[in-house]
Order: structure tokens, then sequence, then C-alpha cells
């Protein structure tokens, strides 16, 4: 749930490891080079992963990359392949079913030591609530996504979405922890890629992985239990990675109620409520009847243009626009917080209705997170492995608070500890499994 990868969260060294990686006049090229290709944009009403738009805005060449890792190159293993770095933007669909757009960011290998053909990941991205973020134009300006090192780099296709309402996505909202439609954006950015590899004569094996980080952990379990319920004759899912998420969306919730859970208080714990809150709303429409039933003055006036809005989950708490997490006191009316003892409270039964433990993988399943997490309990990953297992599913579960600083806050493992961590460690057993 809560964001990740932010440079200068922990002093972590992978924040920065990609700064030069870039080949000489890439960033300046980007612009040139970003003369997009376009299928008819009505199509898109009729086709779930059509693509609409493609600009390729840098590739990174092997010996740049490797150069960029230095001495760990050890923990994410030597890069075999030069990445090309693409936007997409692809049609899929929204909540209920209307013709939408999304984008996402594509990082296809290459090169004559790269080998072939590759496996495609399906990455889906932890929280964002800056409406503009677009994964691939974050990467191009920061040079230091993971999902270069960790998996294109080893030979691995990437098509990472920016969710519905995020980045170039025409759709007025962002449906946060709405599982169908987190599944459904990763469902059509896997054909969208597919589309463009093969325009690129890029080869791709036919094999599939799912990974996910936070929200992103939710969304790729989400997006596994669609696939295999819907879509299993079109996909052949090798493995999934959920790493860190609240697959018991209701019962994180009940736990983390007054923003302090049981790896210690939720410093993220206001934005992540309102977040959830005026999402359900926009999908349900029953959650309030104006933002101050839910908010106290000022915040009523302002927190549905801030989900999302301009800022990013840690600005939107630093400049006050929304209080600290142990005050939510502070945002929430008593009147709410008493009605969320109910089950059958609106909001409660919106939760529910994304929770994700009701089905079986069939799929092999490694799940990822922190015993110290105060973020998103690291029992969601407990008790998913306890449900799955027990119906006879496949399901591994990686603790990595062992790794991981004890002097460490708990926001802190999880927005930039653990992710890390679990990047490395659920990496090679996926391409185990697609091997």
């Amino acid at each position: 749930m809560g964001a990740t990868m932010r440079g200068g969260r922990a002093g972590l060294w992978l924040l920065c490891i990609l700064s030069a990686v870039c080949a000489a006049g890439s960033a300046a090229a980007a612009a040139d080079d970003a003369a997009a290709k376009s299928s008819d944009p009505a199509v898109h009403a009729s086709a779930r992963g059509s693509v609409l738009e493609v600009a390729t805005l840098v590739t990174y060449r092997r010996d740049a990359i490797e150069a960029g890792l230095g001495s760990h190159a050890g923990f994410i293993g030597r890069p075999r392949c030069d990445v090309t770095l693409s936007r997409v933007t692809y049609a899929t669909i929204g909540v209920h079913g209307e013709p939408a757009t999304a984008s996402a960011m594509l990082l296809l290998p290459g090169g004559p030591d790269c080998g072939e053909p590759h496996e495609l990941l399906g990455w889906a991205q932890g929280t964002q609530t800056r409406r503009d973020a677009s994964q691939a134009d974050d990467t191009l300006a920061a040079g230091d996504s993971p999902l270069l090192t960790f998996y294109a780099a080893r030979g691995v296709a990437v098509a990472a979405t920016d969710y519905l309402g995020l980045g170039r996505s025409d759709y007025p909202f962002h449906p946060y922890l709405h599982a169908e439609s987190e599944a459904s954006a990763i469902v059509d950015a896997l054909r969208a890629a597919r589309s463009v590899a093969g325009e690129a004569r890029i080869p791709l094996s036919g094999k599939v992985l799912l990974a996910g980080y936070s929200q992103g952990g939710h969304a790729s379990m989400a997006a596994q239990r669609t696939i295999e319920r819907d879509h299993a004759g079109e996909f052949h899912l090798a493995g999934t990675a959920p790493m860190s998420g609240p697959y018991a969306l209701e019962q994180t919730f009940i736990d983390g109620w007054s923003a302090t859970g049981p790896a210690g208080p939720n410093g993220l714990a206001t934005a992540l409520f309102a977040y959830a809150v005026v999402a359900m709303q926009r999908v349900y429409g029953n959650i309030y009847a104006s933002p101050a039933d839910v908010f106290r003055s000022p915040f009523d006036a302002t927190v549905e243009g801030v989900m999302p809005g301009r800022l990013d989950i840690f600005d939107v708490l630093r400049q006050g626009v929304l209080p600290p997490g142990p005050e939510i006191a502070r945002l929430r009316q008593d009147g709410f917080t008493r009605s969320f003892d109910d089950p059958q409270a609106p909001f409660r039964r919106a939760l529910a209705g994304n929770d994700l433990l009701d089905w079986t993988p069939r799929a092999p399943m490694v799940l990822c997170g922190a015993g110290r997490d105060a973020v998103v309990p690291f029992a969601n990953t407990l008790t998913a492995k306890r449900l799955f297992t027990g119906r006879g599913a496949a399901v591994e579960v990686l603790d990595m608070d062992d790794r991981i600083p004890a002097e460490l806050d708990g926001v802190s493992v999880h927005t930039s500890a653990a992710v890390y961590l679990c990047f490395g460690a659920t990496r090679d057993r996926l391409l185990a499994l697609a091997r």
C-alpha cells in the first residue's frame, strides 16, 4: 500500500546505483526519438490491450549498466542485456467495463549476449498519489528502476502498468485497491507488451510472470486470480511474487484503524485511509454523500483533489496537506470512526469485496515481506499462505526481517528496506520457475 523506492528514504545503496547507466547522449536523444507510432484511437473501445501509442525513450547499454552496479553486481547479478525503455499507452477498461486508456513502462532486453526468447514480467507498482506519475518517464529521469537491473538486464521483458487514472491514463480517477481493475490494467498491459515486442522482433517465450510490491502485491495477486479464472488459455503463467500486499484488505484496515498496528505506528496511515475512502466512493458511490461525512475540516474541502493529485504521498504528509499518520483523529469524523465497527458499513463492505483470499492459486506463488512492516502487517502474508496451502496451492513465504537493521522503523522497513530485499529474493525463484 505504501509508496516505495523513494530516494534518500533510508540511505540504502540501491536507490542510486543507476545514476550513470544511460548510453551516451540518451537523455538528449529521448525527446528526438519519441516520435510515437499510433493505432487508431477508436480501436481501444473494442480491443483491450490495443497499443495506442509507443514512445521509445532510451536504450541502456549492458556495459554501462554493469559499471553502474559496481560491487553490488554480486547481489543483483551481472547484466547480460542492453535494455530499451519505452512508454506505451494502451486500451483497457474501467471499473464498470467501459473503455479507458492506461500507460505502462516497457523494458525490452536485447543485444548479442542476451539470449532469447524472453519471459514477460507483469509488474504492479506500489501506492502512487501523483496523478501524472509515469513509471517510464520517472525511470528516464532518475535512471534507478530495480526493474531494469534485476529483470530486464538479465533477459526478462517487463510491462509495468501505471494503472487507471495515473500516468497517461484518460480515466477520471484512480480506483485504489480495487482488485478487478488493478487486474485488468495488468492483463491489458501484458497484451500491449506482446504487440510491441512482436513489432520490434523481440522474441518472447510465452511464459508470463507477475510481481508487485505493496499496492502492487495486492494488484499482482488480483491479476493472477483473474488470469487463472478468465484467461488461462491466453497466458502461460509460470509463477508469481506478490510482496508486502494487503491481501486481507478488510482485516488490514481493522488492525490499523487507530494508525498503530502489530509492528508499531504507521506514519502513512492518514494518506492511505484517505486514498482508500475516496477511491471506494468513486467506485461504489455509497461511502459518503459529502467528504465532510468522513473528513474533518479543512481536509474535507481538498482531500478528493489530492487522492491522486500533484504530490506524492510523502509530500502530501510533509506539506501538511493531510495530518501525520498518528494524528488520524484530526482527519476522521468521530461518527465515521464509530460506524466502522459495523461489518455492514459501506466502507467495510467495499474493503471486504476487494479481499483476495477466496480462491486457490494454480501457478506457484512466492510471497515476500517483513515481520516488522508497520504499513502492511505481515499477517497478510501468513494468512494467505495458510489459506492457499490449505487448499493445495504451492505457496512459499520469505520473511526479510533478519536481513533488515534492527534500528530501522516500521515505515522504513516497508517503504525502503523490504522492497529491495524482496526483489532479490523473489527474482531468482521466479526465474527458476520460468526456466
